[in-house]
């Protein structure tokens, strides 16, 4: 295993550094679309309710309720799922470092 750096974040090799970017680019494309896509639904609903008097309040409430408990289960399996995959990276650039160290203790 290797040493940390001070902030926490494990030495990565080059794949790694790439493969983490790629993940760390995706993430905020995600939290962009994501926070667009639920805020827009949103809007439209208070839009809906108050402003055009087309949908209930009382209904309005429970619809606006059911959005935000909807983009918080996507929003933390998403976020799982981007864990899992950060943790497979800095495993296997780990791994890749090791097989370095092994193969160059091998060597005369």
């Amino acid at each position: 295993m290797t040493q940390h750096d001070v902030h926490g974040a494990p030495p990565l090799d080059a794949t790694g550094r790439q493969e983490m970017h790629a993940l760390t680019r995706e993430r905020m494309r995600f939290f962009l679309r994501f926070a667009l896509t639920e805020g827009a639904v949103l809007a439209i609903l208070i839009v809906l309710m108050y402003a055009g008097r087309i949908i209930d309040p009382d209904l309005g409430l429970y619809l606006l309720i059911g959005v935000a408990l909807v983009g918080g289960v996507v929003l933390s399996v998403v976020l799982s799922r981007q864990m899992k995959r950060q943790q497979a990276i800095v495993a296997a650039s780990e791994a890749r470092q090791e097989a370095v160290r092994i193969e160059a203790s091998r060597q005369p």
